[in-house]
């Protein structure tokens, strides 16, 4: 067996100058050379094999998962200390890095907490929408507030009152979208969480009673830990922690604004989701709110979160944009061989945005998932790998998905919204943005926010009927009802390949 062959760099230097984006780079490497090849990046990995394909999808996440380290931290936190930071099969042969992944598992995986952080997000998602209603003005663009309010309500999650750790994780994420991710302004905010996170370390040892029945990750962290971290240990657990917030809300900041944009410029889609949410209010009571909703209503808001996934699919960075690894052990791929120590790059979108697996793939269709048996398949076959797979699959899913449905529910019960683009009568652009690259995401903004027209009632039968079956997993019942599309129509010529089955005839396709 040989290495994979070397790309042509040639060839992509002149992509790269010539303008292509990312992901047109990539695809084209792979359409000169295959499913796996070898590039050069300097500075962090050097010789790196890239895989791409659904056979590479399920080789990383589920053939080989337990070969493979998780390589992607260890680049964050360096950027984010100035120093060399231990990948995670490192970390755990560290005494800060055991506690911290028993202390990250111990509170993902708790269903107390993740009960009483969805609390959280029902409760904030209402107080911010009021705070919303008070200070926006038509002109401001929505998502200027909203992401500070998201960094913050995460920043409780895992720090308690985070208002510190919150406001400096905000910096962090702004100088990384302005100035790229190993900006020196990025190092000040470790440095500035780091002093944070060691005085609140200190006050937990000194004043234990402000702490009791507290459920987050620094809390987990310190009871395990015995309030007995040294220096080094509290070191580590920061780097640990602000990689963990630029991870998490990178991805999460990202996916709340694209999907509010489709959703908001789709007035059919945002009328069927309304629908999804008022059954489920009205199956709660007759005076039920948002606050009312609990973990397993958010999830089982079928339509809703079958819009995350497909945002997650078009836009997220991780894992679909960037997949790192490196092989404990020597492997095979392809017939080619993987060194042991070699840095791997999975580009897992290479099947998010292939025809066929998702037709139309660069359409926003979130009906690709509503029947959950069709979903499951397409995990279990790694075409979609929207959080992962395996060991390192995502563990704050549950937490993500419930704050997004919770802070979607709110706005589309309360507000109407305008998109707004620099694109041709206001379109949705295309995402080719590469990873940590914000530039698409940050042209699309939501303005004139007001409050909403009430269209329940109104809503037509066809999006009724689309609501009621994706809130019951019976998608192809609400086929059925639908009457038969004009082939003349709007919706006919909707890039989503399954838009008949909830547009009303009065919106717009993209």
């Amino acid at each position: 067996e040989e290495l994979p062959p070397w790309a042509d760099m040639f060839k992509v230097l002149q992509d790269a100058l010539s303008g292509r984006p990312f992901d047109v780079v990539l695809l084209n490497m792979r359409a000169r050379h295959g499913d796996a090849f070898r590039i050069y990046i300097p500075n962090l990995f050097g010789e790196t094999i890239v895989l791409m394909g659904r056979e590479a999808n399920q080789f990383v996440f589920t053939e080989q998962d337990k070969y493979l380290d998780q390589a992607l931290g260890g680049v964050v936190g360096t950027a984010v200390s100035g120093k060399k930071t231990m990948g995670t099969k490192e970390r755990k042969t560290t005494e800060a890095g055991k506690i911290f992944d028993k202390a990250s598992a111990n509170f993902f995986a708790n269903k107390g907490a993740l009960k009483r952080a969805t609390e959280i997000f029902v409760t904030s998602a209402g107080d911010f929408c009021d705070r919303m209603d008070r200070e926006v003005t038509a002109d401001m663009n929505v998502f200027e507030t909203l992401w500070r309010y998201v960094v913050q309500t995460n920043a409780d999650m895992l720090y308690g009152e985070g208002q510190n750790a919150g406001s400096i994780v905000c910096n962090t994420i702004d100088s990384i979208n302005k100035k790229g991710l190993f900006a020196p302004e990025v190092r000040q905010a470790g440095e500035e969480l780091r002093l944070v996170l060691d005085n609140r370390y200190k006050d937990r040892i000194v004043n234990p009673s402000n702490y009791e029945g507290e459920d987050t990750l620094f809390e987990e962290f310190f009871r395990l830990s015995e309030g007995r971290a040294d220096e080094e240990m509290l070191a580590g657990f920061q780097q640990f922690m602000l990689t963990l917030q630029l991870a998490a809300n990178g991805n999460q900041l990202v996916t709340i604004r694209w999907l509010m944009s489709h959703v908001y410029a789709d007035p059919d889609l945002l009328r069927a989701i309304r629908s999804e949410v008022q059954a489920k209010l009205d199956a709660k009571g007759k005076d039920a709110t948002i606050q009312s909703l609990e973990l397993d209503d958010l999830l089982d808001l079928t339509l809703t979160n079958a819009c995350i996934t497909e945002a997650v699919r078009l836009h997220s960075d991780i894992p679909s944009k960037l997949t790192l690894r490196q092989a404990e052990i020597e492997m095979a791929f392809g017939g080619f061989k993987i060194p042991k120590g070699a840095t791997i790059f999975l580009y897992a979108d290479a099947v998010h945005k292939d025809e066929t697996y998702f037709p139309n793939n660069a359409s926003f269709c979130p009906h690709r998932y509503t029947d959950k048996e069709t979903f499951n398949k397409m995990q279990m076959d790694r075409e979609i790998t929207t959080f992962g797979h395996g060991r390192k699959r995502c563990t704050g899913e549950l937490h993500a998905r419930s704050q997004i449905s919770a802070l979607l529910a709110a706005f589309v019960m309360r507000f109407d919204m305008d998109l707004r683009t620099n694109e041709p009568d206001n379109r949705i652009p295309e995402d080719h943005d590469g990873p940590f690259v914000f530039d698409t995401a940050n042209s699309v903004c939501l303005v004139n926010m007001r409050q909403r027209v009430e269209d329940i009632v109104a809503v037509s039968p066809t999006a009724q009927a689309m609501a009621t079956a994706a809130y019951l997993g019976r998608l192809e019942e609400a086929a059925a009802s639908a009457p038969a599309a004009d082939e003349t129509s709007s919706a006919s010529k909707g890039t989503c390949p399954f838009r008949s089955l909830f547009a009303s005839g009065s919106g717009k396709s993209e």
